[in-house]
């Protein structure tokens, strides 16, 4: 799509303008439907503005946003994952799971996901002012399509963090002059809102596009949210029916690469394992993972920004086998530019608080084209071996056995990408055993990636590891430990607090915050 981001940026800078705003009050006020759209491009410029901006990692701005963004929020608060900023920059605390969820910005909306739920009016209004423009029909369908994946893509981000939201009704997007504050949705509502938005575009977008318009969504992307979706909810059958058809129809043509660290790099950022990214245009739209995740005194060419943020917490950076070839970016000692050699012993273990106190640096990404704190290698957001891995687990739950479609699959990645010895059915035979093999094997396949809270949930350790990780740096398990009806308060994130506030009462916070 990065043929096109260009070609209409332009025609869309009035809607950039009002999408950041309350999109049922501002909407009307800078579009007259009567004039807009009245075309093809007009459609197109729309999409681009309504059902694609918003999954960006564009610097600051997008729900992939590396400083803000799901993919951080949601791995954050894991066993992978800590921050050097710890102290001063109380949005990333790490450790107390309440200082995260809701004490520091991320409880606010503009550092929370949660700001662009308002991005779902704009794709459902979108949807009724395009339906009478005099196109083809097959095109006026594709775009609907390609509109409802965004919906059902946002929805279930926002679902996966929050819970039910306030869905967009139709009746009053189109009066927003009326005062009208929409309950959250049932659980039954929000997940049929997902479910019905996804299969209806999965039925109608292709299998894939012209290079020229890289990075539309396709009929993978819309199934592969439906298989997370179905993951996160625990419905093993339905998991099963999707993840077959991603593996075994050749139309979709995806591949697992043989060589992991091309998938992070620039210059083979498009291949055939990648279902969707979140796309870095040199000098338009680029992402800052580098400059978060480089120590300022990491060895490297001149002129980029490093201010070494986020760190692979040492638990899980000690779980990773010898030889495994993903630990290549993942850096557990450097010699800094002054000669200082930087490791655990030297930063933590002698009772010091060095760089690399919290853990190891998970560069991930290769520095071609980094300039300063951007990045134009594309950010990955859901890739083939995702599916495959999810798929392979799915029928483990389902049948209660380990079958060889699941031994292979676990194994794939295993050989692959880590370079590391098949397992044999002897060893994993058991699906217990199984599936501990298979959340670790995700874990180091993923890191990073936005996937290790979903996982931890669906095994039911996530509150564990959290607890451990607090453990481990001798930090309070007071807040994380919190049960509210004898569950698990933070499993879920709180929606922010302005957010409750222009609830009037009507919007419910989620229990025990």
């Amino acid at each position: 799509m990065k043929k096109i981001y260009i070609k209409v940026l332009v025609a869309c800078s009035v809607l950039f303008a009002f999408n950041s705003c309350a999109l049922e009050n501002e909407i009307y006020e800078d579009i007259n439907p009567d004039v807009f759209p009245q075309n093809e491009e007009d459609i197109k410029a729309m999409l681009v503005a309504n059902a694609y901006n918003v999954f960006s990692s564009d610097q600051y701005n997008g729900i992939f946003a590396v400083a803000t963004g799901y993919q951080t929020c949601s791995d954050m608060v894991t066993d992978q994952a800590e921050n050097s900023w710890v102290g001063w920059d109380y949005r990333y605390n790490s450790y107390e799971a309440g200082d995260w969820y809701l004490d520091g910005d991320a409880g606010t909306t503009n550092r929370s996901p949660y700001q662009y739920a308002n991005r779902l009016s704009a794709m459902s209004l979108t949807i009724d002012r395009i339906k009478n423009v005099n196109i083809a029909p097959e095109k006026l369908a594709r775009y609907t399509a390609e509109l409802k994946c965004g919906i059902g893509f946002l929805a279930f981000l926002l679902y996966d963090m929050y819970g039910p939201i306030p869905l967009p009704d139709m009746e009053t997007l189109k009066n927003p002059v009326v005062d009208n504050i929409l309950p959250r949705a049932t659980e039954e509502e929000m997940r049929t809102y997902i479910e019905t938005n996804l299969k209806e575009a999965a039925a109608i977008l292709p299998y894939k596009y012209d290079a020229s318009d890289y990075g539309r969504f396709t009929k993978g992307l819309a199934n592969t949210l439906l298989l997370k979706f179905y993951m996160r909810i625990g419905d093993w059958n339905n998991a099963v029916v999707v993840g077959e058809e991603l593996t075994t129809d050749k139309e979709y043509g995806y591949q697992v690469v043989e060589d992991y660290n091309s998938l992070f790099t620039l210059d083979t950022e498009r291949n055939m394992e990648v279902i969707f990214a979140a796309q870095a245009i040199d000098g338009s739209m680029e992402n800052n993972w580098i400059a978060h995740v480089l120590p300022a005194d990491f060895p490297t060419q001149s002129g980029l920004s490093k201010w070494g943020g986020f760190k692979m917490a040492w638990p899980f950076y000690d779980t990773f086998e010898t030889g495994d070839k993903r630990l290549a970016r993942i850096y557990a000692e450097y010699i800094g530019d002054d000669g200082t050699v930087h490791n655990r012993g030297n930063d933590r273990d002698n009772g010091s608080m060095g760089i690399l106190y919290y853990g190891a640096v998970p560069a991930k990404y290769g520095l071609e084209g980094v300039k300063g704190e951007n990045n134009e290698t594309d950010l990955v957001i859901y890739r083939y071996s995702d599916v495959k891995t999810l798929y392979a687990e799915a029928l483990v739950r389902k049948n209660n056995s380990v079958s060889q479609i699941s031994l292979n699959y676990l194994n794939e990645i295993r050989t692959k990408h880590g370079g590391l010895r098949a397992y044999t059915m002897q060893e994993v035979f058991n699906p217990k055993i199984y599936l501990e093999k298979m959340l670790q094997e995700r874990g180091h396949e993923f890191y990073f990636e936005g996937v290790r809270r979903q996982d931890l949930i669906r095994h039911g350790k996530f509150i564990d590891a959290a607890i451990e990780k607090a453990q481990f740096a001798g930090k309070s398990i007071e807040k994380i430990a919190t049960k509210v009806d004898g569950k698990y308060k933070y499993e879920l994130f709180p929606l922010p607090l302005k957010i409750i506030t222009e609830g009037q009462g009507i919007v419910k916070q989620n229990p025990g915050y």
